[in-house]
């Protein structure tokens, strides 16, 4: 894999999406591989499925504990509970090649509207259906096949 010291003729781009989406959204100080987001494309700006997308979705949703709401190994859902003017985000890594993947799960947030604010999936850049929760803040996320979808609370 390229980084900061090694940078290979032939790059590694796919699945880096993956990781760049789970390190964006997770606890943490995230840091983006320059040639990743200026050389090799990746940033994608205008676009919901490049790193843009998804440092804008850290810098305006991403705070606050992070609670895993559902962990398999072809699906993986948590939240991020949100934190002064930082409302929080659910988020869903599918790592099935094959097709959308979901599930029902509890979050904090009861009966409000999730849309989603970043996504991408291998070979499947269809947008995400907007969510809803119940009044015990149950809902169904998805992500594309082999991606990954981040959805924020519009309340």
């Amino acid at each position: 894999m390229e980084n900061h010291d090694i940078v290979r003729d032939d790059p590694i781009i796919s699945d880096k999406m993956l990781a760049y989406a789970v390190i964006l959204t997770h606890e943490g100080y995230p840091c983006v591989f320059w040639q990743d987001y200026f050389t090799w494309g990746l940033d994608q700006p205008g676009y919901m499925s490049g790193i843009e997308a998804l440092v804008r979705v850290h810098e305006d949703h991403a705070a606050g504990e992070t609670t895993v709401l559902h962990a398999e190994d072809n699906l993986y859902i948590m939240q991020r509970c949100g934190a002064g003017a930082h409302k929080g985000l659910v988020f869903v890594l599918n790592n099935r090649g094959d097709a959308w993947n979901g599930t029902w799960v509890t979050t904090r947030w009861k009966n409000t509207k999730f849309v989603p604010a970043a996504w991408r999936g291998n070979g499947d850049l269809s947008v995400p259906w907007d969510q809803w929760t119940r009044e015990d803040g149950g809902g169904e996320f998805y992500a594309p096949p082999r991606g990954y979808a981040v959805y924020v609370p519009l309340d």
